[in-house]
């Protein structure tokens, strides 16, 4: 596996991880909630936020573990709690503001997995939320349902604790994600320099450059390789979070437009990052994708053509040749490798 999929992998599989804990400890949260409020406060009608809660939550952690797009279940995510906790905070709003604390991981969660253009507008949806629920209290009938305010100073605590976890979660998953994003960026400045240049290379910090390149000259290139690495990301984060590369008829000048560059800078990004063109590297997204499932499905009940025809092969013929030039071997001889491990 390249160095850099290897990168990228660590960084896909860190965001799963941070969305299903995070939706782990909200449920908890809830089903204690339902449980408190239907048999200690013997309270039914709040019951139905939770519940709504609970189901979105459910349904959000199936899309995860069924790969989905990780930006797109954010996005709704993001939109759909923000408007649920807002009718939570308007029933206690007379008697504490510390509900307003639901709402601020949303921009810290946008920082993670979101582009900056996302995490610019949550900010601003975030502040335009809370002013709205602000002005529809003072002028509008906002109480739901009846509560005994001394519920209040144990809930408030809870509250701020709960969303100053999820703050500290949210910025430990980031901190080792831009490790991650670092390391593979600082790797390929290296590994691009040494091959373009064919210089002997002189140590500065911890980087590595061209002993001929002038400062200006070294400049520039990085700025353009840091546009090239961000490029390939957006492309990579892209395919595999929707699984583009399993559509047969996938073409990169379909791609362009999604991602607001065009066929020329796009194959020099692909390039840049040690494949020869965009073919090349949909097969490795798919040869991992098929050695995955191979690894995963019950040979015995599956055949190789639902296999390939799933990773995006339109014929065995095509598929043998492809495998054959990122393993070295047939995929009949690499399955029979498997047979002493699934016994």
């Amino acid at each position: 596996m390249r160095i850099t999929q290897y990168y990228n992998n660590r960084i896909h599989t860190l965001k799963k991880q941070l969305i299903e804990t995070y939706l782990f400890i909200l449920l908890i949260f809830h089903i204690i909630s339902i449980y408190i409020y239907l048999f200690w406060l013997k309270n039914t009608f709040p019951i139905y936020y939770f519940a709504a809660a609970l189901v979105f939550y459910i349904y959000s952690y199936i899309l995860i573990r069924r790969n989905f797009n990780i930006s797109r279940i954010v996005i709704a995510y993001l939109h759909f709690s923000s408007l649920h906790i807002s009718l939570i905070i308007l029933n206690f709003i007379d008697d504490s503001i510390v509900g307003f604390m639901w709402l601020i991981p949303m921009p810290v969660c946008a920082y993670v997995f979101l582009k900056r253009k996302m995490v610019v507008y949550f900010m601003f949806y975030t502040i335009i939320l809370m002013l709205f629920i602000m002005v529809y209290a003072k002028y509008f009938d906002h109480h739901f349902y009846n509560y005994d305010r001394k519920y209040l100073r144990p809930t408030n605590a809870a509250t701020v604790i709960a969303n100053f976890s999820l703050i500290c979660l949210f910025i430990f998953y980031k901190l080792k994600i831009s490790h991650l994003e670092t390391t593979a960026f600082e790797y390929s400045i290296k590994r691009k320099m040494k091959e373009k240049h064919n210089l002997k290379p002189i140590a500065i910090g911890n980087h590595e450059y061209p002993a001929e390149l002038s400062g200006r000259s070294k400049n520039e290139l990085m700025i353009d390789h840091h546009k090239l690495e961000n490029l390939f990301m957006e492309l990579d984060r892209y395919i595999m979070y929707n699984n583009y590369f399993t559509n047969p008829s996938i073409k990169i000048s379909s791609l362009c437009s999604d991602l607001n560059t065009n066929v020329n800078y796009l194959s020099r990004a692909i390039d840049h990052k040690g494949y020869k063109n965009f073919n090349q590297y949909i097969n490795s997204l798919r040869i991992d994708y098929v050695k995955n499932l191979i690894e995963k499905s019950d040979l015995t009940k599956v055949t190789l053509m639902y296999i390939y025809t799933e990773a995006g092969f339109t014929s065995q013929a095509t598929f043998n040749r492809v495998f054959k030039q990122f393993e070295g071997t047939t995929p009949s001889d690499y399955i029979t490798s498997l047979i002493p491990s699934h016994q």
